[in-house]
């Protein structure tokens, strides 16, 4: 599992000339596990989507909001993988609700479906 955790970019001058900086984490929450989030993922692609994408490995992104970061990945039967991180669906970590629809969403069915279309044009051109 992979966690990401925002640093602010807020030094004073004297902190700037440092190469270090001190972090303390200490997170204590009850979340739904990656399989979970990936699954809830995978649902929503199939249903909404398409049945030819599917959910990578989740990243936890550690914020004000506790997020599993699913990237999504273009498949083929009989090839396997053809793009990976195609577009990326966040969910609430803690509710296990999928951020598709709110402003913090970083990509809608109609936006992954474009960008699949453009890498299959881009995939048909680069074999001719």
């Amino acid at each position: 599992m992979t966690v990401i955790l925002p640093l602010s970019q807020q030094t004073s001058e004297r902190d700037s000339k440092d190469e270090y900086v001190e972090v303390i984490v200490h997170l204590h929450a009850r979340v739904i596990s990656s399989d979970r989030a990936r699954r809830k993922v995978n649902g929503w692609l199939c249903m909404e989507v398409g049945d030819r994408l599917m959910g990578g490995e989740p990243e936890l992104v550690v914020g004000d909001r506790l997020i599993w970061r699913v990237p999504v990945h273009w498949t083929s039967p009989t090839t396997g993988v053809l793009a990976q991180h195609i577009a990326q669906v966040q969910v609430d970590a803690v509710s296990g609700e999928l951020l598709i629809e709110s402003s913090t969403a970083s990509s809608t069915a109609a936006e992954i479906q474009q960008r699949v279309v453009a890498f299959a044009h881009s995939l048909r051109a680069s074999i001719t």
